[in-house]
């Protein structure tokens, strides 16, 4: 992890008017406002290489506003960094707002922000320049190393972070580190122990036994077999699907037949209609229903015999029966043959 560091520019002077060449930073070893580091020639030629790999010209700014997240307008444009005399030296083309604040006076301090390699607290980038008349702020919050800068970010999650891991706000990034290293392989370790073994020897949960029908510690390959039952519509070899369509058959059958024997009593079909009139309640119950309700009665009440057959009086049919024979383009003859009893 890398810090940016706010140097303490007491002796960065930007000079008088509008120079097109600064100093940034002497080689040696330097004192910031939040800690030491080394400059040498590696550092000039990381530096170098980062903004040649970035590909654009490092800003330079107003009072580290680039930092901030807020609107940073630039006050001028590094375009190449050169060592000379001792010190990294920037050539910078300044825009018509810096030079003037330049040349009034108005600015006259220069506050590079750094990246330092913790391993051996050596300068190795270099991220933006500012002007500012208070090159040496005191308690100024570090920057987190990311493209993304928001003022004082870093500390302030550093500080929570050491707050939910139950550590004083004072503690170090060490502490910090170290605890949440170990919170991580305390999680790890959970999730381990969470974890059934590859085998059926695990006893499924005692209510998903009851719900199937096994007992509480039933292995998971018994009850893994018996959902595939249930699934199938089995249990116990016994084939639920055919016995449940079975007994709708049969419910609807009886059915059937109740509302045909109504449908006779209630004079609405003759006797020679009852086999269609049963196929058509079993295949459309709510047809026959309508059909029923809506019929006109055609054999008129009290000639009905529980048997279902019509009276033969006198060897002849009646009026009312050969209405009905007229109405169906029945054959007298038939309905005399094979549906009626003599008296």
């Amino acid at each position: 992890m890398k810090d940016y560091l706010i140097l303490k520019g007491g002796q960065m002077a930007v000079g008088d008017g509008v120079p097109e060449v600064i100093p940034v930073l002497p080689l040696g070893h330097v004192v910031s406002s939040k800690g030491e580091f080394d400059v040498d020639e590696e550092s000039f030629q990381a530096m170098k290489a980062q903004i040649a790999q970035r590909g654009v010209d490092l800003v330079v700014d107003y009072e580290h506003q680039t930092l901030k997240g807020v609107e940073a307008p630039a006050a001028g444009w590094v375009k190449e960094l050169k060592l000379e005399g001792g010190q990294i030296m920037a050539v910078v083309q300044w825009t018509p707002r810096g030079a003037q604040y330049l040349e009034n006076k108005e600015y006259r301090y220069l506050s590079p922000v750094v990246t330092v390699r913790r391993s051996d607290g050596k300068a190795t980038g270099l991220h933006s320049l500012a002007l500012t008349n208070t090159p040496a702020i005191e308690h100024m919050t570090p920057i987190v190393n990311s493209d993304l800068f928001e003022g004082g970010q870093h500390i302030m999650d550093i500080q929570k972070l050491a707050e939910l891991l139950g550590l004083g706000t004072d503690a170090t990034e060490e502490q910090i580190l170290e605890s949440l290293k170990a919170c991580v392989d305390e999680n790890k370790s959970l999730k381990a122990g969470a974890q059934p073994p590859a085998d059926d020897s695990v006893v499924a949960n005692k209510t998903v036994c009851e719900l199937v029908g096994l007992k509480a510690g039933a292995p998971v390959a018994d009850v893994t077999a018996r959902i595939m039952e249930l699934k199938s519509g089995k249990i116990d070899g016994v084939d639920l699907k055919a016995e449940i369509q079975t007994l709708k058959q049969q419910a609807a059958a009886r059915d059937a037949d109740a509302a045909v024997t109504l449908a006779l009593k209630a004079g609405k079909i003759a006797p020679a209609q009852k086999d269609w009139a049963r196929q058509y309640a079993l295949d459309n119950p709510q047809g026959f229903a309508a059909f029923v309700e809506k019929a006109p009665q055609v054999v008129p009440m009290g000639e009905l015999l529980g048997d279902g057959t019509m009276a033969l009086k006198g060897g002849t049919l009646d009026e009312a029966t050969m209405l009905v024979c007229k109405q169906l383009g029945l054959d007298p003859e038939d309905v005399k043959k094979y549906n009626l009893k003599e008296e």
